[in-house]
């Protein structure tokens, strides 16, 4: 099992009460006051009109599923995840989906894993994208489709996962070269425009980790 930690680097541009909350959570929980960041992050995952809910809570399963300054709290942070997920947090499904896959924490669910890793690459989530691709490759969790793994390979490697060439190419040599053409065409203006990946901003003041599983 692999992890990779993401410094996702966040602004404040508001000045409403509640946007405040949940900036100033991250501003303590990086400067390592987690007690009061958790309880920033509850208040704002509880608060069921807040824009940054989803996020609220994700940030939360984190903690508490590493433990960042608090007991390691294995439970409490899948309630975080499927929370999150339920409100589309794409990094909450993918970890969710690792998990579902792995069976940690949970009872092994290969179906489960499909539609949360589905949810998560719906969103755009790059790895997830990655890991659906595995899984339509291999029929684990769904009916093997070497098509639709082209795509979601295709839909990896356009957003940074370099890991998909191999099985791009494998793919090429397995399906038709009729088949091929179409889905070269299909995607060409996608490569052609290599979609951008998001631009972190970089900031002295507010950082925080967003954290996700790797399919290995």
């Amino acid at each position: 099992m692999k992890t990779l930690l993401i410094f996702v680097l966040s602004l404040l541009i508001s000045n409403v009460s509640y946007s405040n909350d949940y900036f100033n959570a991250l501003e303590l929980f990086n400067k390592r006051k987690i007690i009061k960041s958790v309880e920033l992050f509850k208040k704002v995952a509880f608060n069921e009109t807040h824009p940054k809910r989803s996020d609220a809570m994700y940030n939360l399963a984190i903690i508490f599923d590493n433990g960042f300054g608090l007991q390691t709290d294995k439970t409490r942070a899948l309630y975080y995840y499927e929370a999150a997920s339920d409100l589309s947090n794409m990094y909450a499904q993918y970890n969710l989906g690792w998990k579902y896959y792995n069976g940690e924490n949970v009872n092994k669910d290969v179906l489960k894993a499909f539609e949360l890793y589905k949810a998560a690459s719906d969103y755009g989530h790059p790895q997830a994208m990655y890991n659906l691709a595995h899984m339509y490759y291999s029929g684990i969790g769904t009916v093997k489709n070497l098509k639709l793994a082209y795509k979601a390979f295709l839909n990896a490697k356009i957003r940074g996962i370099n890991e998909s060439n191999f099985f791009i190419d494998k793919i090429s040599n397995e399906i038709t070269p009729e088949e091929l053409v179409v889905l070269t065409d299909e995607f060409a203006s996608l490569i052609e425009e290599k979609i951008p990946l998001p631009v972190l901003v970089e900031s002295e003041e507010i950082k925080w980790l967003f954290y996700s599983k790797f399919f290995r």
